[in-house]
């Protein structure tokens, strides 16, 4: 047997989980693989299990010896992953594992994210349902698919799944903060109709930008970490503002997920005045020196390539883009340091007939999330795109009064030695779901500390997954004094 690379860590029960769950494909939307090894594993260990019409599973154990007046409790991870790699890696996500490696406390991955978010998450659910050691009232695990494009299986899940009181989602990333509350958030896809038109006197020339480190567009989107995009049509438009010249583009890509900061985007085009192309990218990458403070891995670069075909509809295409905003659009009043409202230009693709652009927006307030939904629709129809917005998914407000909250936070202050924190996100969680399903549920979301998400630089801190399952073991012994 092959010795593993995470075998010496502890807990071993959950790491040992983590990395077998890491050599199953489990891509956003690719999730048969991992479904398939989950009710294998579940019929292993003798532990029931359902399958809604979407994928979503839920796993049933009864209460252990000793727990059978214990209250029931929820625990609940996502099954899917965001699949991300640096750009020389050959990584295949639908059939390579995750090359798993220990750097220093971390547990990461060799050039792609790693997939602990939320990975870890599904080990500890598991671990704690095969445990023979752990007691604890009955236990549902549900594992969701789809968590990551667009919290698909939330959305769709079976309402008969939701039959205790108290859940436990497992996946925050911040160790010392147990998450209260969570933004809601949808989807504008814009998609711009093009024909194709062909200029052989013209010189074609590739604009990449790249190096850039990404992240989760929810949690990092007020870290002033650069938009690839917004970075490629700001090249775009100095190349071709400052130059009187025909100028034409032929295709452009950029981003690879809505929640996730898109590090990398490219275009080609075509133009009339090779020289004077040169001339203004070679300014434009003296200007972009400024911005390596907070972005010093970026790198832009100009090739002249073979190329005589355009598209027609270039002003369209580089308006919209330019207009689209990103960032953080407005921070919270009540609570220091949260961002209330957000736009995350996430995705442009080029295909035969179309651009394609994908923004993602999040708010805690469902007025001005429905307003910046409402701008980008009308940003959209100015060019005649065709724009489609999927429906919202709404926030979780918190309930500082639930005893399982007060238990889970004496219980986490109890084993982390000083006081955990109360924490709002400005990012989705599935949580907000299932509160619209059973208004009385009380939710509590934790997890261990995972940087970078959604980026090849993905990590977790390998004492803080000790630390999150000593806690979930605490919480579920202890359901009897709620």
């Amino acid at each position: 047997m092959e010795k593993r690379v995470l075998g010496e860590l502890e807990p071993h029960i959950v790491w040992n989980l983590f990395e077998d769950i890491s050599q199953i494909p489990r891509e956003s939307k690719k999730e048969e693989k991992i479904r398939v090894w989950i009710k294998n594993w579940a019929q292993k260990h003798q532990i029931s299990y359902e399958e809604d019409s979407t994928g979503n599973l839920l796993l049933k154990v009864k209460a252990s010896k000793g727990g059978e007046e214990y209250p029931g409790v929820i625990l609940q991870a996502h099954l899917d992953m965001v699949a991300q790699k640096v750009p020389e890696s050959s990584h295949d996500f639908d059939n390579d594992p995750i090359p798993l490696k220990i750097v220093d406390d971390y547990v990461t991955a060799d050039g792609t994210t790693l997939g602990a978010d939320n990975g870890i998450g599904v080990a500890m659910a598991l671990a704690a349902i095969s445990n023979p050691l752990l007691k604890h009232g009955p236990i549902d695990v549900i594992l969701t698919v789809d968590e990551e494009t667009g919290l698909t299986g939330a959305f769709a899940i079976d309402k008969e799944f939701i039959k205790y009181r108290y859940l436990l989602n497992l996946d925050s990333e911040d160790e010392g903060e147990i998450t209260v509350s969570s933004a809601g958030g949808g989807e504008t896809k814009f998609i711009l109709p093009v024909t194709w038109d062909t200029k052989p006197s013209l010189t074609g020339f590739k604009l990449t930008v790249g190096g850039l480190t990404g992240g989760h567009s929810g949690v990092d989107i007020h870290k002033s970490r650069l938009n690839a995009i917004k970075i490629l049509i700001e090249g775009i438009i100095n190349i071709r503002q400052k130059v009187d010249y025909d100028f034409h583009l032929c295709t452009i890509r950029g981003g690879s997920a809505h929640n996730a900061i898109p590090r990398d985007a490219y275009c080609e085009f075509l133009v009339d005045n090779t020289e004077a192309v040169k001339l203004m990218f070679d300014e434009w990458r003296s200007q972009i020196k400024t911005y390596r403070t907070n972005e010093p891995g970026i790198k832009v670069d100009l090739q002249e390539i073979s190329l005589d075909t355009c598209v027609t509809s270039t002003n369209s295409i580089l308006t919209l883009l330019y207009e689209i905003p990103h960032g953080a659009l407005a921070f919270s009043k009540d609570i220091p340091d949260l961002v209330e409202t957000s736009n995350n230009l996430a995705l442009v693709k080029t295909s035969s007939d179309s651009i394609e652009i994908i923004a993602s927006t999040r708010s805690s307030i469902d007025e001005e999330l429905h307003r910046v939904r409402t701008e980008l629709k009308e940003l959209g129809e100015r060019v005649s795109a065709q724009v489609i917005q999927n429906p919202t998914y709404p926030g979780w407000q918190p309930d500082l009064d639930s005893a399982f909250l007060n238990l889970v936070k004496q219980e986490y202050d109890r084993e982390y030695k000083q006081e955990s924190k109360l924490k709002a996100i400005h990012a989705g969680l599935e949580t907000g779901l299932f509160k619209g399903i059973d208004p009385d549920l009380q939710l509590v979301s934790i997890g261990p500390e995972i940087k970078d998400a959604h980026s090849p630089q993905e990590r977790v801190y390998i004492k803080s997954v000790e630390l999150i399952w000593r806690i979930v073991v605490a919480v579920l012994s202890k359901l009897d004094q709620i």
